[in-house]
C-alpha cells in the first residue's frame, strides 16, 4: 500500500470555530466547505489535512474525537509556544523536554482535541538504547 495523503476528520458541532482555530493559529488553508463538512489542508503539505464533520447525519453517529491527539512537528517549539501563548491560547501542558526526544507543549482545539506541538531533540541515553534495539541490523 502506498499512502498518498493523510487526513484527520473530527466529528464536531463546532465547524466554524474549528476552521478558524486551525486557519488562524496553524495556517491551514480551506479547500472545501459545506453546511455539514469542512476540509483544510496543511500549509506547504498538500498530503496532510484536517476535516470537520457534524456528529449526527443520516449516516449515523460519528467518532467524537475523544482520545484523539494531533501532533505537529515544528522547527522551533519555543517560538511556537510563545506565539500561541501571546495569542491567548490556554496551554494544557507547559513546554518541556521529553526523555524520548521531543521538546513539546499541548494546546486544545475548540473540540477538546489536544494538539501536541513538538521539536525533535536528542533522546536520553536510556531511550536511545531502546530505539537502537529496534533498528534492523543489515
Amino acid at each position: 500500500m502506498q499512502i498518498k495523503r493523510v487526513d484527520f476528520t473530527i466529528s464536531t458541532s463546532k465547524l466554524q470555530e474549528s476552521k478558524e482555530f486551525y486557519m488562524k493559529y496553524f495556517d491551514f488553508r480551506l479547500v472545501y466547505e459545506s453546511d455539514w463538512y469542512i476540509e483544510l489542508i496543511a500549509p506547504d503539505m498538500p498530503t496532510m489535512g484536517i476535516s470537520f464533520t457534524l456528529p449526527q447525519r443520516e449516516e449515523g453517529e460519528f467518532f467524537n474525537g475523544r482520545g484523539l491527539i494531533l501532533s505537529f512537528e515544528v522547527e522551533d517549539a519555543d517560538a511556537e509556544y510563545e506565539r500561541l501563548e501571546a495569542a491567548g491560547l490556554q496551554i494544557y501542558q507547559e513546554l518541556q523536554n521529553k526523555p524520548w526526544g521531543e521538546r513539546s507543549f499541548v494546546v486544545e482545539d475548540p473540540n477538546g482535541v489536544h494538539v501536541y506541538i513538538y521539536k525533535s531533540i536528542p533522546a536520553t541515553p536510556e531511550y536511545q538504547r531502546i530505539y537502537d534495539s529496534f533498528k534492523k541490523v543489515k
